[in-house]
């Protein structure tokens, strides 16, 4: 049997890998923003595996960095024992934040951290409430899944998830920020009220998965102030539009807010599993040995990856590159489909864009017809899965993506029927 012939008969079907196609195509090498199949046909990647090959495949500086530690021969010897490449990344992270002035714990997954943050809030405030925002994405294991909205992810699963999480409004647009700061503030005093008074707040500057939402800075400052009238400490998650995806250092930058928790995945290491809380001074030193631990955290060739991505950011100028050469592609495109009747709208954050179609079944068709025909692979999400999104490396070439972005309005313009709303 055939390599996708095999992963279909044992794979889990929740693992979504034959979603879109019977028969995806099998990946064995990469160089840059294209995969290779075994056949060598090539496929422009605007996926990144979920917003996290921020420097693509095959970068040189990854593959040095993985390599060193290999020849090493320990790939993993536990957290008990010290390894330089954990120590390193801790301060590659300080230099990037620019403040030594914090603590951090690693771990394996963006849901893993959040999981991180919820317990050393709930361990620091002796509270557990918490407040999450609607259309925010957080995680799929059972704590990141209380603090993530969506019902339709949630309702699978018997009993309660998320009875102590409160969902508020999150701005769609600038004119709605004080209506939904309004009730935000009612939900921290209901709860001061009762008794229960809020333990945190998770909120994602820019909802990516949701369909690129955001930033709103007042709406950011104005957070910041409640949870400090009412000592709640500030989490941001920003696993998916942190360490440059934004077209800044992290996507809470737009304002001038200073989070307690930083929630750090994906793109970290720019493709093998790691995540990290970032939390203000000593937050972090407050617990107990082992009282929050996970066997393979702080990886030696996680961490090096982490490493070369931090510096590859800084030293190639990947921010500027975002704010120079991708998001420009991305407003071009929004021209070009603005007055197409058969795109609603056209959102866009640094190396992050959603074209929203009418629903689930066309953004479905246009993934489709970009990876079997024109061999591009593109995202979908949305708060209903109505967006087709494209998440492309960071360092992609700006004439590159433009030529995939006309592609992709032929596509939509082309081969699609108006919708009726």
């Amino acid at each position: 049997m055939s390599g996708a012939e095999v992963t279909k008969v044992f794979e889990s079907t929740a693992v979504n890998t034959f979603k879109l196609l019977d028969k995806p195509p099998v990946f064995m090498r990469g160089e840059g923003p294209w995969l290779y199949t075994d056949k060598d046909e090539q496929y422009l990647d605007l996926v990144c595996g979920s917003a996290t090959s921020n420097l693509g495949h095959n970068h040189p500086e990854h593959i040095k960095a993985i390599k060193e530690v290999t020849k090493t021969g320990i790939f993993h010897t536990g957290t008990r024992l010290i390894s330089p490449y954990r120590a390193d990344l801790y301060q590659q992270l300080s230099e990037f934040m620019e403040t030594p002035d914090i603590s951090i714990h690693l771990s394996n997954s963006g849901s893993e951290s959040i999981e991180t943050a919820i317990k050393i809030t709930r361990f620091i405030t002796k509270r557990q409430r918490f407040i999450s925002f609607e259309g925010g994405y957080h995680g799929r294991t059972l704590g990141a899944l209380s603090v993530t909205h969506s019902e339709k992810i949630k309702s699978p699963f018997i009993g309660k998830i998320g009875d102590f999480v409160t969902f508020v409004p999150f701005p769609r647009k600038e004119t709605e920020v004080g209506f939904c700061l309004e009730k935000c503030s009612e939900i921290f005093k209901y709860y001061e009220s009762i008794e229960e008074p809020i333990a945190g707040l998770i909120i994602e500057a820019v909802q990516g998965v949701s369909g690129v939402w955001g930033p709103w800075t007042s709406f950011l400052e104005g957070l910041e102030d409640l949870a400090k009238k009412h000592g709640s400490l500030f989490i941001a998650d920003e696993i998916w539009s942190g360490l440059g995806r934004s077209g800044k250092k992290f996507s809470f930058n737009y304002s001038k807010i200073s989070p307690d928790l930083i929630v750090l995945g994906k793109g970290l290491s720019s493709s093998t599993p790691l995540s990290a809380v970032i939390a203000k001074g000593d937050l972090l030193k407050s617990w107990t040995p082992g009282a929050h631990t996970s066997t393979f955290q702080g990886n030696p060739i996680s961490c090096a990856a982490a490493c070369a991505t931090l510096k590859e950011i800084k030293h190639s100028s990947l921010l500027e590159h975002v704010n120079n050469s991708i998001e420009p592609c991305f407003y071009k495109l929004s021209k070009q489909l603005k007055n197409s009747g058969k795109v609603k709208t056209v959102r866009f954050v640094g190396a992050q864009c959603a074209i929203e179609l009418d629903n689930s079944k066309t953004s479905n068709l246009v993934q489709n017809i970009a990876l079997q025909q024109e061999k591009m692979l593109t995202y979908g999400g949305g708060i209903n899965g109505e967006c087709v999104l494209i998440l492309p490396p960071l360092n992609i070439d700006k004439d590159l993506l433009e030529k995939a972005l006309e592609t992709l309005t032929m596509i939509i313009t082309e081969e699609l029927p108006k919708h009726s709303s």
